[in-house]
């Protein structure tokens, strides 16, 4: 699936659009996993939170219960052109990393505790690689209020992009996108 087509964000400090990256010759293409029910860790914890931004009302432990199966299905039938299917695939993960666009209705859903295996985590991204969780790295880094295009390439502008995003979030700024600048992304 192609890139959304955004307009850069122009900043006071700059006054320029963002310059296209090139990726390098053989970048590994890096997406995020695919979730589903019965799933815990990072990537399910970078799930809740999106959800919440979105104004959900739901449980934050980095599991994937019920009562997010169901917060998901309601997000895919409310957003528009999503398969509603309870799995967080290319297509969900795009509308999620978007920015937030509260639907206005109303959402309530039993929590139950579950204790799924926390082993599914989001990549670890850095200047040279490609793809579908770049996009979402850009999207989010976009709706922060940098200017970044959304074309998928982790180049020297996305890394400088970052590393401007950690200094200011109070992480370590080196440019690499692990645990903690997704945990910030996320909010």
């Amino acid at each position: 699936m192609p890139a959304i087509a955004h307009s850069p964000v122009l900043t006071p400090e700059t006054t320029t659009a963002p310059v296209a990256e090139t990726p390098l010759r053989s970048t590994p293409k890096i997406d995020f996993p695919t979730l589903k029910l019965g799933q815990a860790g990072e990537a399910v914890r970078f799930l809740q939170q999106r959800l919440k931004a979105f104004k959900y009302n739901i449980s934050f432990n980095g599991q994937f219960g019920l009562q997010i199966d169901t917060a998901v299905k309601h997000f895919q039938a409310h957003h528009g052109a999503l398969l509603v299917d309870g799995i967080v695939g290319e297509k969900t993960w795009q509308a999620l990393c978007e920015s937030v666009h509260v639907y206005g209705y109303f959402f309530e859903a039993e929590f139950v505790p579950t204790t799924y295996a926390y082993e599914i985590h989001l990549p670890t991204l850095r200047q040279g690689v490609t793809g579908k969780a770049v996009e979402c790295l850009q999207l989010r880094l976009q709706n922060s209020g940098y200017e970044i295009a959304v074309n998928g390439i982790f180049g020297s502008k996305t890394e400088k992009t970052v590393i401007t995003y950690q200094k200011r979030a109070g992480l370590v700024a080196d440019g690499i996108v692990g645990r903690q600048t997704w945990r910030k992304l996320g909010e």
